[in-house]
């Protein structure tokens, strides 16, 4: 990350290229980086990743619930993160992704997905409760199904489905982290992801970068 900062990155993932750098949200621009005649579009529709996200939010807060009390403090090795901070993180991307269905770029506070203070688990299930709603009522009442609508967003104008898969595969992502905590103490999470809820994800391989 030291390295990163000093070219003036500011947050991950990023590809870097000698000096130059790119934010790697948007695969075309990261194919385009790397010289590659690409045309990465999301791979499921938007009704599909809208049941995809909610579901990974259901496994979320199931696995979050599961955490001991006395962990949820607990740093991570190399980030100074604690799982109740990256709980809170999970869902605030889904928070940050409503917001922008309501009008709202994605940069700033929104793209960071981070509180000004910790949720308590008691809290985040209250707020996990309200996003699915949230969601549920904005598809309902989407009168643009395809999501094409373009969003302003810190690393360029994205079509809103764009966006709605990133929000999909970055929560997972971290569910897939809380959940190789929860093995390492030990414990076997009551609802977990399957390969069929990562599907057609466009994932990293690894689990922590």
């Amino acid at each position: 990350m030291a390295y990163l900062r000093s070219l003036g990155a500011r947050s991950v993932p990023v590809v870097s290229r000698g000096k130059d750098f790119i934010y790697a949200q948007d695969l075309n621009h990261v194919a385009r980086f790397v010289e590659l005649d690409e045309d990465v579009q999301p791979t499921l529709p938007p009704d599909m990743l809208v049941d995809r996200l909610k579901r990974i939010l259901d496994i979320a807060i199931s696995c979050v619930n599961q955490i001991p009390a006395e962990k949820l403090r607990d740093q991570f090795p190399g980030r100074p993160r604690s799982l109740l901070s990256l709980a809170n993180h999970i869902f605030e991307i889904a928070g940050g992704f409503v917001k922008v269905t309501r009008g709202a770029d994605f940069t700033g506070d929104v793209a960071a997905a981070t509180p000004n203070s910790d949720r308590s688990v008691a809290e985040l299930s209250s707020y996990q409760q309200q996003l699915i709603i949230d969601i549920d009522t904005w598809w309902k009442d989407c009168d643009d199904k395809t999501c094409e609508r373009l969003v302003t967003t810190y690393y360029g104008n994205q079509k809103l489905h764009a966006l709605l898969e990133r929000c999909a595969w970055h929560s997972a992502q971290h569910v897939r982290q809380v959940i190789m905590v929860l093995d390492n103490l030990g414990i076997t999470p009551i609802m977990s992801l399957t390969p069929d809820d990562l599907d057609d994800l466009p994932l990293p391989e690894k689990v922590w970068d």
